[in-house]
């Protein structure tokens, strides 16, 4: 990937930082410097550690804010009971870049985990 892009991930308590590395070098073949990692506010510290160690920078956001995000692809009834938005991955990874992007990578699931992909369009 040669542009810069957002990659959104969701992920439950039960995750790693390795499982959700995993699931993104699964999905992003090669991330662009300046991409952006982005997620729920709640996963501050897996997102912590994920964006340290593919040296990406972290942008969380509250749970209200991805619930208004427009664009999604696919939701969650699972994640809008336990967190209050029925996306995070997807919404997180567009709330990044603002009204302007749109998905190029809906949803995929890894090991407890969710990553999606977007750029500016």
């Amino acid at each position: 990937m040669n542009m810069p892009c957002s990659i959104g991930i969701g992920c439950s308590s039960r995750a790693t930082a390795s499982d959700v590395i995993q699931l993104i070098q699964e999905c992003v073949s090669e991330i662009a410097p300046y991409s952006i990692l982005a997620t729920l506010d709640r996963c501050s510290s897996i997102g912590e550690d994920v964006a340290a160690t593919l040296k990406l920078r972290l942008m969380l956001f509250p749970a209200a804010v991805l619930a208004q995000v427009r664009g999604i692809k696919s939701q969650s009834p699972l994640a809008a009971s336990k967190v209050g938005t029925a996306s995070v991955a997807e919404a997180s990874a567009l709330a990044s870049l603002g009204p302007m992007s749109r998905l190029i990578l809906p949803r995929q699931t890894g090991r407890f985990c969710t990553c999606a992909v977007a750029i500016l369009s």
